[in-house]
């Protein structure tokens, strides 16, 4: 017995040690991958990747420089900062207080103040205006998390910049001014935007299991029953249905969703005032892409460019300038007690709410 006490006591101390070298080990791999994205981050966009590697839905480009301002109407930006992403580009929003604006002009310059050789030319039509700004559907998994994208209100544009493949990260900037039907011309305002590189934190990379949620993330329904009573119960039961998670050092994600979920039978619950749940059709999809993570911010933004449907191969979609899952504006990641914790903050009618999703290493 006291034999087997001090090998115990041995393998105990060796694993603790082993564990404190390990997370030692991951904060130096994780810094320097930190490192490296940041100098990517920090290099200016060569002018000809200004000239060749963007475009815009429904503009014009028109060589020189646009019309220069002549009036002072109404043109404003929340920030003067912007994130862009590699094959993806970014959504650059502004508002006005002004009712019959005819388009917008935008000209690249970079960060040496350098011209692009052509500016575009975006008439309202290519505008988004007063529409969702999250392009991405509903997964299964997450009905909650991407239902919640925030439309634009009465006075807000939003101008979808794209870029090619060959757009590297770095950083350049854009001078803004709009129009109206009358040819009046707005003051120009600056933005300068950083292209996040891929990955950028070894801590979140590795393989995902779900795990569970927390807080707002649980769907729930109030069933009034036959008898008058009220019930509370989730709208889903996902035991069946696996998530998996996937996040490379160099940038590139998948998730799975395998199996089928359980949805409330709203009806025979009414009846039997317990919830009754029925099984829905079974899954086997998978999304596919790029991830990037703001160090200074702490948050994931993650790009889906595919979807495959192994069941229905005819629902398999390619997303050319890709489909943005999460935002990078609401939702950080962390590692918490050796789980990733993703919590997406949204706001639905003045009301604030958390999700929370965590996952177990594989």
């Amino acid at each position: 017995m006291k034999l087997f006490k001090t090998l115990f006591t041995l393998t105990i101390f060796s694993i603790l040690v082993y564990s404190c070298s390990s997370d030692d080990g991951n904060t130096n791999e994780n810094d320097q991958l930190a490192n490296e994205q940041n100098q990517l981050e920090e290099a200016p966009v060569p002018i000809a990747n200004l000239n060749s590697d963007i475009f815009i839905e429904g503009a014009s480009k028109n060589q020189g420089t646009p019309p220069a301002p002549n009036s002072n109407i109404n043109l404003e930006i929340g920030s003067d900062k912007a994130e862009a992403f590699q094959s993806s580009g970014f959504n650059l929003k502004f508002s006005t207080s002004e009712t019959n604006i005819a388009g917008a002009y935008l000209l690249f310059k970079d960060s040496d103040n350098n011209n692009a050789s052509d500016y575009f030319d975006i008439p309202v039509s290519s505008l988004q205006t007063n529409k969702s700004v999250n392009t991405k559907g509903k997964k299964s998994l997450k009905k909650n998390l991407l239902s919640k994208s925030n439309s634009l209100i009465d006075g807000e544009y939003e101008i979808d910049v794209d870029f090619t493949d060959a757009f590297p990260p770095g950083k350049f900037c854009a001078d803004l001014c709009i129009y109206d039907e009358q040819n009046n011309i707005s003051q120009i305002v600056t933005v300068c935007i950083e292209v996040e590189a891929w990955g950028g934190n070894a801590a979140i990379a590795g393989e995902w299991i779900f795990d569970r949620y927390e807080d707002d993330a649980i769907e729930q329904t109030e069933v009034v029953c036959e008898n008058e009573e009220t019930l509370t119960v989730d709208y889903n039961l996902e035991e069946e249905l696996a998530w998996t998670l996937v996040l490379s050092e160099d940038g590139n994600y998948y998730e799975t969703y395998k199996g089928f979920d359980k949805e409330l039978n709203i009806e025979a619950t009414r009846n039997s005032c317990t919830a009754v749940y029925e099984n829905k059709d079974d899954e086997d999809i998978k999304y596919s892409g790029n991830w990037a993570y703001n160090e200074d911010k702490k948050t994931l933004t993650i790009i889906d460019f595919k979807f495959e449907d192994f069941l229905s191969p005819t629902n398999n979609i390619t997303y050319e300038n890709g489909s943005i899952y999460f935002d990078g504006e609401n939702v950080t990641a962390s590692i918490i007690s050796g789980e990733l914790v993703i919590k997406d903050t949204f706001t639905e009618l003045d009301k604030t709410y958390t999700d929370t999703y965590i996952f177990k290493k594989k």
